[in-house]
């Protein structure tokens, strides 16, 4: 058996945001994150306090319970549902359900696509967000698109999405949809689950629930595909807490319009005020994270930032397509938005 040469990204290594335990000093806002920017639930805390007993036992073999919530919250059947230990397991089983075939991915774009295929021999081809028009054609193999795109927070509408993967049945489409709840317009496609063999859908609990510690996920599918994958899953794959805390969060939403508008009238404030800064480009988002140009280079930035304001931003400079002077920062509060906006002031000001 040929073992892959993994040839990593552009900056030598594939890492990503919150990643505040790397640091001796204390955070105080951490924008590097995109998860809801007001955390989890005020009570999964306390919920999750009095469930914490459950651990002495093994979690359910398959995730069964969860699965069957999830079937009925996205009106679909249980064999179209596979919960998963976060999307970033999602991504490392479909890759390897389809090992040695070709992917595309679009750049710049979340890194563990590139990874997991690289890991799992992949024949890898990039193209750049404006290569998806109406009425083209994709090759054979799977194609792998973030929706609404992370860092860009670019959005590809549904009736777009919908007519390419209609129109190419030898392409598997992989549509991460981890950010779908953070954008105001609709453009989740978990209303085709089933009707396209070719349509997988990933959807992270992790970033509109705010539970990263704990790794959530799952994929919507057709039935033949869901059963593919799950051969290569291991059993007790999600913890019993995780599985709590799913539970729990489906029947306490925290993303209604109005939180919604919100959240979204906050980054454009934030874009607004950092884009006054000398230098600085703003890059348009259909949501509350972002990208920045700065004059520093991203690096640097990032390590200023940190030890002499406890503040933490994305280093974006290893996404594919990406120059060493993008940030990618992620809205929080206006109070904390304006300590960064005061923090980069005093330093390129």
């Amino acid at each position: 058996m040929k073992v892959p040469v993994l040839t990593l990204s552009k900056s030598g290594q594939f890492h990503h945001g919150n990643d505040s335990y790397r640091f001796r000093h204390e955070i105080k806002a951490d924008f590097s994150t995109n998860t809801w920017y007001l955390g989890p639930h005020p009570d999964l805390l306390k919920y999750l306090k009095n469930e914490v007993a459950c651990i002495a036992n093994y979690p359910e073999l398959q995730s069964e319970s969860l699965t069957s919530q999830l079937a009925d919250y996205h009106h679909v059947a249980e064999d179209q549902v596979l919960v998963c230990n976060g999307t970033a397991e999602a991504i490392f089983l479909i890759a390897l359900c389809h090992q040695n075939k070709a992917s595309r991915i679009i750049k710049p774009t979340f890194s563990e696509y590139e990874h997991a295929c690289q890991v799992h021999n992949h024949q890898l081809s990039f193209c750049g967000a404006n290569f998806i028009a109406p009425g083209m054609n994709t090759p054979e193999g799977l194609f792998w698109l973030c929706n609404p795109n992370n860092p860009t927070g670019q959005v590809y509408s549904r009736e777009l999405l919908q007519d390419l993967i209609k129109n190419n049945p030898q392409t598997l489409f992989i549509i991460d949809e981890a950010y779908a709840d953070f954008c105001i317009d609709a453009i989740s496609l978990a209303d085709f689950v089933g009707k396209f063999k070719n349509l997988l859908i990933l959807k992270s609990m992790t970033k509109n629930y705010c539970l990263p510690g704990l790794r959530l996920g799952y994929v919507l599918g057709h039935h033949t595909q869901i059963k593919e994958i799950t051969n290569y899953r291991p059993p007790w794959a999600v913890n019993s807490l995780a599985l709590k805390a799913g539970e729990f969060a489906l029947n306490h939403s925290m993303i209604g319009d109005d939180e919604r508008l919100t959240y979204l009238g906050l980054a454009r404030e934030f874009q607004t005020e950092l884009s006054k800064l000398n230098a600085f480009e703003v890059l348009s988002s259909s949501t509350g994270y972002f990208l920045v140009k700065t004059p520093m280079l991203a690096n640097e930035l990032k390590q200023l930032l940190v030890s002499d304001f406890g503040l933490l931003v994305r280093d974006a400079s290893n996404f594919r397509g990406l120059s060493d002077n993008h940030i990618r920062v992620a809205t929080l509060t206006r109070e904390k938005n304006e300590m960064l906006v005061k923090a980069l002031k005093s330093i390129f000001c």
